[in-house]
């Protein structure tokens, strides 16, 4: 994300959060600096970029002392700030919400990462598009800090045809076909809803087949008979995985993608304290 664009997002937040009109703090007759410190964990940390920005935009010094993609334990010192107190308080909402919510992705990733390269290294796991309209890219960006990849970013980097498309397609082999003839230089995928349907599309010119809503059994099944047909035909099995069911697909597939990475983490806890020392 170009820096111009993430200016334009934080000067959006600080409006939606009235952060120049701070009455609280406009009431104290003082224009003293202050040093605070920024404590949290336990998680994976993210966002250390972004909350940089937006307090040294403004003149504030941001001293982190953990990297994106560290671990951080309870009540971690993860960073100093210092500067205009005002300011400061003014921003601390949108620092903590922001980092929060990003290393909630990043560390809920890199659990499930771990669980799946315990039993193979071979198999990657991916977010989806279901992410905030918004933060779509800090949302990706957090799976990769927790050991993740974020499979298409927006709709122009790859094509994957999913069941609503084939709805419209009459003929799926001249759609291939013809998308490859468009688009030569872009990864074809295509999601079947079956066995059968997999099958057939497996036979295809086609990079990546994903294998939505397959019950393990199904999707054990369906790999086998593929890989030994296609070997390198990747496999992205989707839907209704989570950190309870997953272990039972890695062993069939190259990718497994959840859209729980995005849509539902929890969040770390931060806090911001004065230093007093």
């Amino acid at each position: 994300m170009n820096s111009e664009k993430v200016s334009s997002l934080l000067d959006s937040w600080l409006d939606e959060d009235s952060a120049l009109q701070d009455i609280t703090t406009q009431v104290i007759d003082s224009k003293k600096d202050a040093e605070f410190i920024v404590t949290g964990g336990p998680g994976i940390l993210s966002g250390s970029v972004i909350t940089n920005h937006l307090l040294s935009k403004t003149g504030l010094l941001c001293k982190f002392l953990k990297s994106d993609g560290d671990i951080i334990s309870k009540n971690d010192t993860i960073a100093l700030i210092s500067g205009d107190f005002n300011l400061i308080l003014s921003r601390e909402r949108l620092f903590l919400n922001l980092l929060s919510h990003l290393s909630g992705i990043s560390t809920l990733t890199r659990q499930l990462v771990d669980l799946v390269i315990s039993i193979n290294p071979n198999t990657t796991v991916l977010a989806t598009r279901k992410t905030t309209p918004g933060l779509r890219f800090l949302e990706k960006e957090a799976v990769i800090h927790g050991g993740g990849a974020p499979h298409r970013f927006d709709l122009n980097e790859a094509i994957l045809v999913k069941d609503n498309h084939l709805n419209f397609i009459d003929n799926i082999e001249t759609y291939v076909q013809n998308a490859k003839h468009n688009y030569p230089d872009k990864k074809i995928e295509i999601e079947a809803d079956n066995i059968d349907q997999a099958l057939t599309f497996s036979r295809l010119p086609i990079d990546r087949l994903m294998l939505d809503n397959f019950t393990p059994e199904e999707a054990k099944t369906t790999y086998l008979k593929i890989k030994k047909e296609n070997p390198s035909l990747e496999i992205e099995i989707s839907g209704g995985l989570n950190k309870d069911n997953i272990l039972d697909y890695a062993n069939y597939a190259d990718f497994l993608s959840l859209s729980q990475l995005t849509m539902g983490s929890i969040p770390v806890d931060f806090s911001i304290h004065v230093n007093k020392n």
